[in-house]
């Protein structure tokens, strides 16, 4: 499951809990579990907020009052959003959790959104740890900026949804009755100073900051390859494949083997095929990569470098049963999964690039080398006697797999690059470009005013 799809569940879950808050609390075990799970889903999003920017955005969280001075500035929005949010848990008194069931609906949805706003910072975490170097490609960007605003802008919204339960917080719990509206008053001044600090408009500016910008809606956990190989049937089933034995790669560069090489690159052209037009006429580029990395050999992978040559071959026996039967479902191929699918090809290539270097250096390719010519004793027939050798970069093999590789991740842009490849813009709807194509063409008609009218 994606960060998109977390966002959705914690959005829903959180409106849902807004809503039932107009139902009186039943009993102290359901306000205690709702009390504790706000303050979790508070504290989940500063979580993913600092994975997101690499860390803490300020070094100390002040108390309420000092978190109010900072909300009345101008500009520095991400501080402010998550002081806002570190704030907004300080409550002057701890409540135990509850070891009954939770009834109250409330309860329910609050835990649900606290759940999936973790299940989204284990996801960042999977890629970029903190206080580590990123792990996967997709960290490498992340750490470039590539999603980090409309990330950011995810944060945000939910953040204003959960406002919305601030607000309707106080009225929940003075339904009590006697003793539990003094008990629970704590929790209820903390709602009304987060309702009021202004961390709604805030996070309203940021919302808007983020769109149009490349999301991470699709960015999944970086898991590592499995054994046996889980079947590929869907381009989803082939996307998380590819992450995972591609995420292993990049991390272990010096296990990458011939057979990564070559099951790589004619991957690579398979995949390049199925998301184009369907037809086997690509010159260059993966093409040549795979034709190059056929002539190497290397010893077989083991351990989990065999796990990642087993996703590897099962993704691409997929491709090729896609593009044999007419590209069928490459023809029924969404844009975005489209978008999604040739996402990972850049990183691929760049990961079998490392790979090849670490392989020259430990010696561990072979190519063919002159073959002599022998004659067995009393025969009349010379043979050629197949001999091979450590590669080395000078040879034509290894530099046509260089360039061929090169030619699909384009080294050098480890910056903005990165980021766009790895966290590319949606496609627009092609209704929408057809009305704006329209909406252009009669703007340039003749008595068709662009301007203000008289």
């Amino acid at each position: 499951m994606t960060v998109g799809h977390w966002h959705r569940e914690a959005y829903q879950a959180l409106c849902a809990a807004a809503s039932a808050m107009g139902r009186p609390a039943d009993n102290a075990s359901d306000i205690n579990a709702a009390v504790i799970a706000r303050s979790a889903v508070y504290t989940q999003l500063a979580r993913a907020t600092e994975l997101l920017v690499g860390g803490r955005p300020v070094p100390e969280v002040p108390d309420r009052a000092g978190a109010s001075t900072i909300l009345r500035r101008r500009g520095q929005r991400l501080t402010q959003l998550y002081v806002g949010l570190r704030a907004a848990t300080i409550v002057e008194r701890q409540f135990p959790p509850s070891a009954a069931p939770v009834t109250a609906e409330p309860a329910r949805s609050l835990h649900r959104a606290a759940d999936a706003v973790g299940v989204i910072g284990d996801i960042l975490a999977s890629h970029v740890p903190p206080g580590q170097g990123p792990r996967t490609p997709e960290g490498l960007a992340i750490r470039a900026g590539g999603g980090v605003q409309s990330g950011i802008a995810d944060v945000a919204s939910l953040t204003s949804r959960l406002v919305m339960v601030d607000l309707a917080l106080p009225g929940w719990l003075s339904h009590g009755r006697g003793h539990l509206t003094e008990i629970y008053r704590p929790v209820a001044e903390t709602a009304r100073w987060t309702a009021s600090s202004g961390l709604s408009v805030i996070a309203r500016e940021l919302i808007a900051a983020g769109r149009d910008q490349p999301p991470l809606n699709g960015l999944d956990l970086a898991r590592s390859p499995l054994n046996p190989a889980p079947s590929v049937r869907t381009v989803d089933d082939a996307i998380g494949a590819v992450a995972a034995a591609r995420s292993w790669m990049w991390q272990n560069p010096g296990q990458i083997t011939g057979s990564h090489l070559q099951l790589g690159t004619q991957l690579g052209l398979a995949a390049h095929i199925l998301i184009s037009d369907g037809t086997p006429t690509m010159v260059g580029g993966w093409r040549q990569a795979a034709i190059a990395a056929a002539d190497l050999r290397a010893t077989p992978p083991v351990g989990p470098a065999r796990d990642a040559a087993a996703e590897l071959a099962e993704v691409l026996r997929w491709a090729r049963s896609q593009t044999a039967v007419g590209c069928s479902e490459g023809a029924q191929l969404g844009e975005k999964q489209a978008v999604r699918l040739s996402s990972e090809l850049p990183f691929l290539a760049a990961t079998l690039h490392r790979g090849l270097s670490a392989a020259l250096r430990r010696g561990e390719l072979f190519v063919k080398a002159e073959m002599p010519l022998a004659r067995p004793a009393g025969s009349l027939i010379f043979r050629a006697a197949e001999r091979w050798r450590p590669a080395v970069s000078d040879d034509d093999v290894v530099q046509d797999l260089n360039r061929g590789l090169a030619q699909r991740h384009q080294p050098g842009n480890d910056g903005p690059e990165t980021a766009s490849r790895a966290f590319p813009n949606p496609p627009r709807p092609r209704a929408l470009m057809a009305q704006t194509q329209a909406r252009a063409a009669t703007d340039g008609l003749p008595g068709r005013s662009r301007g203000r009218t008289r």
